[in-house]
């Protein structure tokens, strides 16, 4: 099973609900493991619990229209708000995977950044998403460079477009679609 899956490329979605799980770090201990046996990982991470939490903190109730989030400009800042929480979170987490395992001390390096250019959902039903989008382009040469470096690639649900508007994404859709243009051996989630 090692030798048939290193070097191939794993996409590995964690929705909000699994980061909150109390078992989330035997999760991130098992990406470190893959990634330590040469396999190749895109990590898309979720936040629509957390994004909740900031919003009822805030007395803001959350819209939905159709399963997904209508994102006005105030909602937009809970958005980021948690989705860079959780982006520091998992990469410290990732960081120090490897301690207190035979591979303690290896080092792995977790990369952002703007792989993803977005576009918005636009109007439906009469109902504007406002800052809700969808993915318009993947940069996949940028990852294909950061993954043959060693790197795991950790991308969240906010993207920007080509005006520099930024846009909350659904992660399944996230790592559905860079799953299909990393041609990717697997994909994995954790819900």
């Amino acid at each position: 099973y090692i030798n048939a899956h290193r070097g191939k490329t794993f996409v590995v979605m964690l929705g909000g609900e699994a980061i909150e799980h109390e078992n989330f770090s035997s999760i991130v201990n098992d990406i470190g493991l893959l990634h330590s046996l040469g396999i190749r990982l895109v990590v898309v991470y979720g936040a629509r619990p957390q994004i909740d939490s900031n919003l009822a903190q805030h007395h803001y109730e959350p819209v939905y229209h159709k399963h997904t989030r209508v994102t006005d400009a105030r909602t937009l800042e809970m958005v980021k708000q948690a989705a860079g929480l959780l982006q520091l979170d998992i990469t410290a987490r990732l960081s120090m995977s490897l301690n207190n395992t035979p591979l303690q001390g290896a080092h792995i390096n977790v990369v952002s950044g703007n792989f993803i250019i977005a576009q918005p959902l636009g109007v439906d039903d009469g109902v504007d998403y406002c800052h809700s989008g969808r993915i318009r382009r993947i940069d996949e040469e940028a990852i294909h460079r950061q993954l043959d470096n060693g790197a795991i690639v950790l991308l969240g649900p906010v993207a920007v477009s080509v005006t520099g508007e930024s846009f909350n994404l659904t992660s399944e859709e996230v790592a559905t679609q860079l799953a299909i243009k990393q041609k990717a051996e697997k994909m994995i989630g954790f819900c």
